[in-house]
């Protein structure tokens, strides 16, 4: 079945800038296309496109990329964003590390780099992150033309003010304003908003979700969140900070939660939250084949974890499914509330567990939603799995820079 693609709504008044702006977004989400289609789905004359066009054409926005295929008349150009025209800079700030990428226009990454092994602090990552950007674009000049439109950061903050609300599991970055220390010391325009968000634009611009206007991105790692897309508008709430999957309650009296709270999706689903499952189940003197690498010096991870439970351990199957029912109930309700049609999960838990876990959440989400939306949600893994949050944030310039507020705002 085709999916609807997002639609802006037109005017017919011939603002140039404004519509040059249709045209432009039409262009990036159809591409390669021809005049007469941009026409059709801008409901703008084709004179008024063909002229619209051309002057998009001699200021190097847009380019021709060959002809249409047909055998009969005249074949038409085919058009597409020019690629050279910008750039952008993405961050992702994480514990223990950084992750940067640079885009072009069209989405292709220009850059990309992992600067890890500090401390989770912001004395310890504020300097290499202004050190990793300046490298980047010391990078990007040196083989790319482009403007740069400015840098994205991916973090839960106030968007409208660029400043960091709270960062779990790192320390320093309550109300620090880092969009405008950013904007001083590099001389462009910042913009910061909430990591996963980003990672679901990501997938909304480069990945499965390219053709959605409703979806859930759920990302399960080190913490838990969601972005949510309804109706082709990325949804924020009142204060900016919608989305906090991983704070809902599955569990009366469960397990101390980072917030403060028991029993939260994230407090029993989260990567070291499994990792500490299997710990505390062997110390309790339960019989795994883990035990040995618990003794070792490097521990475990999820991929020893999945490993075991393919030779048949009872324990880390058992983890493995505990983890995969807790977040199907999690899902459920928001299937429940939202009908969101696809519901899309990304981050290391999913990557490492998808195949083991991907049966069992939907068996639950099955069980626990209402059947009349759980019978017509699609539930599917995340397309965009390394530098997705970095790609996402850079691509909030495009959103600025291409006026999408259904997006930003």
């Amino acid at each position: 079945m085709e999916l609807p693609i997002e639609q802006t709504g037109f005017s017919h008044v011939d603002n140039a800038a404004c519509n040059k702006n249709v045209i432009l977004n039409i262009v990036r989400d159809r591409s390669p296309i021809s005049r007469k289609q941009i026409s059709q789905l801008s409901s703008l004359s084709i004179a008024t496109t063909k002229r619209l066009i051309e002057e998009l054409l001699v200021d190097h926005l847009i380019i021709e990329v060959g002809q249409t295929n047909s055998t009969r008349g005249r074949k038409a150009s085919l058009l597409q964003l020019n690629g050279e025209y910008c750039c952008s800079i993405g961050v992702n700030i994480i514990p223990h590390a950084l992750e940067i990428a640079a885009l072009s226009f069209t989405g292709s990454v220009l850059y990309e780099k992992k600067i890890g092994g500090m401390e989770p602090t912001r004395e310890a990552i504020q300097p290499l992150l202004e050190d990793g950007l300046k490298q980047a674009m010391e990078s990007i000049r040196s083989k790319y033309s482009g403007k740069l439109l400015g840098i994205g950061i991916a973090g839960l903050v106030d968007i409208n003010r660029g400043i960091v609300l709270y960062t779990p599991n790192m320390t320093g970055w309550e109300s620090a304003a880092l969009g405008p220390q950013l904007t001083e010391r590099f001389h462009t325009d910042v913009i910061i908003d909430d990591s996963v968000r980003c990672m679901a634009l990501s997938e909304k611009r480069y990945g499965v979700a390219r053709e959605l206007r409703n979806f859930l991105y759920i990302y399960i790692a080190k913490g838990v969140g969601s972005g949510v897309l309804l109706d082709g508008r990325m949804y924020r709430g009142a204060h900016g900070v919608a989305g906090e999957f991983g704070h809902i309650t599955i569990k009366q009296n469960g397990n101390l939660c980072n917030c403060g709270n028991r029993g939260c999706l994230e407090a029993h689903v989260s990567e070291s939250r499994i990792i500490e499952e299997i710990q505390k189940n062997i110390a309790s003197k339960v019989h795994s084949s883990l035990s040995d690498r618990i003794k070792g010096k490097n521990g475990i991870g999820l991929e020893a974890i999945l490993h075991h439970a393919r030779e048949g351990d009872k324990l880390a199957n058992l983890t493995i499914n505990n983890a995969s029912d807790n977040i199907g109930i999690g899902i459920a309700n928001l299937v429940n509330i939202f009908d969101p049609g696809v519901i899309i999960l990304g981050g290391e838990v999913i990557d490492t567990f998808g195949e083991s876990m991907m049966g069992d959440i939907l068996r639950v989400v099955k069980l626990k939603a209402f059947n009349n939306i759980s019978s017509q949600t699609s539930i599917i893994p995340a397309d965009i799995e390394s530098f997705a949050a970095s790609r996402g944030a850079a691509t909030l310039l495009f959103e600025k820079y291409l006026h999408n507020t259904q997006i930003l705002h």
